[in-house]
C-alpha cells in the first residue's frame, strides 16, 4: 500500500519528497521528457510503465506513487528485470549468501507508505487473538466486525528507502541463489502483457474493443468539436472521428486521455468529486492522470501499430506544460508520482479491473 487512493485530499507526502531522492529522481525525469518532448527517442519501444514490478525479497509487487520512477529507473539503466531488492537486505544477502553488489550499481528512492493501528488499536486486536501488527487493509477486508472496533485507530506513516534491481548483484541470477528471488503468485513479465486488439477502420467498433472490460461506460459522442474533452457532469466524451484527424495515433491517445478522465467519475473511480478544478494545483494533477494513464496503456499496444514516437513527443509537450507552475522540482516528483497511482487506477479500470 503507497497512499490512500479513496481519499485524494490526502494525496501529498506528508513530509515532501528529500533531497536525496530529488536528486536522484528528478535529473531521470527531465532527460525523459525532453526527449520524448523533442521527439528523438530512438527506442520508443524500451520504455513502458512497467507496473509488474516487485519486492524480490518478500514478492510484492510495488505499486501507485512508485510505478512512474522505477519505470524511469529500469529504462534508464537498461534493466530487463522486474524484481527489486531493499538496501536494507543487502548486508544480509552478503552474509548469509556471498551475493555482492556490482561495482558502480546506483540505488533509486522508493516511497514506504503505510497504515497503522494506533495502540489502543493493538490493544482491541490482540484481545481478537490477531497479531498487532497484521496488516490494516487485512483486517478490512476479512475481519469487517473488528475493523468497525479499529477504523478509527488507524495512523499513516511513510519513508523513503533504496533499492537495487535484482540485476545490480553479483552471484545471484543463473546460481543456485536465484532460487532466493521471490516472485508475486500471479505474477507475468512485462514484455507478456495481451496486446489491445486496434481495428483502425470503424472507430465504433475500435471504441468497443477497447473498452471491452470496462464497466459502466461513458458516452462518446463525435463531431467536429474544436477541442476533445470529458464533460463530468453529463458524464460524455467528445471527440473528432478518427478521419477528422492527422492519423490515428492522434486518435488513439486523445480518446483514451479522456476515457482516463471517465474513470474519475462518481460511479467509477470517483475523483472528481474530490478534486477543485477552478485551483491549478488539482487540476494540473488530473490532467497528468489522464496523459500518464493513456501513457501506461501504450504497453498493450503493439509497437508497429500507433506512432509512438509521435505520442512521445506529445506526451514530453503535456507533462512540461502542466509542471510549469509548480516552482520546485520536489513538488513535480510528488505531482508525478501521485498523479501516477491515480492513472495506474484509471488504466486498469478499463483495460484490466481485476
Amino acid at each position: 500500500m503507497v497512499i490512500n487512493t479513496k481519499q485524494i485530499k490526502e494525496k501529498r507526502f506528508t513530509k515532501g519528497v528529500p533531497d536525496f531522492a530529488t536528486n536522484k529522481i528528478y535529473p531521470i525525469i527531465e532527460n525523459a521528457i525532453k526527449k520524448w518532448e523533442i521527439g528523438i527517442t530512438n527506442n520508443v519501444q524500451r520504455f513502458g510503465f512497467h507496473s509488474n514490478q516487485y519486492n524480490a525479497i518478500w514478492g510484492n509487487y510495488y505499486k501507485g506513487s512508485n510505478i512512474f520512477a522505477l519505470s524511469l529507473w529500469k529504462h534508464s539503466y537498461d534493466f530487463n528485470h522486474d524484481g527489486w531488492i531493499p538496501q536494507t537486505q543487502v548486508t544480509k544477502l552478503y552474509k548469509q549468501h556471498k551475493i555482492t553488489l556490482k561495482k558502480g550499481s546506483v540505488a533509486i528512492p522508493i516511497l514506504f507508505a503505510n497504515w497503522k493501528f494506533t495502540t489502543s488499536g493493538q490493544e482491541i486486536i490482540k484481545k481478537h487473538n490477531l497479531k498487532p501488527s497484521i496488516n490494516v487493509w487485512k483486517v478490512k477486508n476479512e475481519y469487517p466486525k473488528i475493523w468497525e472496533l479499529v477504523k478509527d485507530k488507524v495512523f499513516y506513516t511513510e519513508r523513503w528507502w533504496n533499492s537495487f534491481n535484482v540485476e545490480c548483484f553479483d552471484n545471484l541470477l543463473g546460481t543456485e541463489n536465484e532460487k532466493l528471488i521471490k516472485t508475486p503468485k500471479d505474477y507475468t513479465p512485462t514484455n507478456e502483457k495481451p496486446k489491445v486488439r486496434l481495428v483502425t477502420k470503424n472507430d465504433e467498433k475500435f471504441i468497443n474493443e477497447i473498452t471491452i472490460n470496462m464497466e459502466n461506460k461513458p458516452k462518446v459522442k463525435f463531431g467536429l468539436h474544436r477541442v476533445s474533452s470529458y464533460s463530468p457532469l453529463m458524464d460524455i466524451i467528445k471527440i473528432r472521428p478518427s478521419n477528422e484527424m492527422l492519423n490515428f495515433s492522434y486518435f488513439y491517445e486523445t480518446l483514451v486521455h479522456e476515457l482516463i478522465h471517465s474513470t474519475g467519475f462518481t460511479d467509477r473511480e470517483n475523483r472528481h468529486s474530490k478534486l477543485n478544478y477552478t485551483n491549478h494545483d488539482s487540476r494540473s494533477t488530473e490532467e497528468l492522470v489522464a496523459e500518464l494513464g493513456m501513457f501506461m496503456s501504450l504497453d498493450r499496444v503493439k509497437d508497429n501499430d500507433l506512432d509512438k514516437k509521435q505520442i512521445y513527443n506529445n506526451v514530453g509537450q503535456y507533462l512540461k506544460s502542466w509542471l510549469s507552475q509548480d516552482n520546485t522540482k520536489a513538488k513535480k516528483i510528488e505531482k508525478l508520482m501521485i498523479a501516477s497511482e491515480l492513472a495506474d487506477q484509471g488504466e486498469r479500470y478499463i483495460f484490466d479491473p481485476k
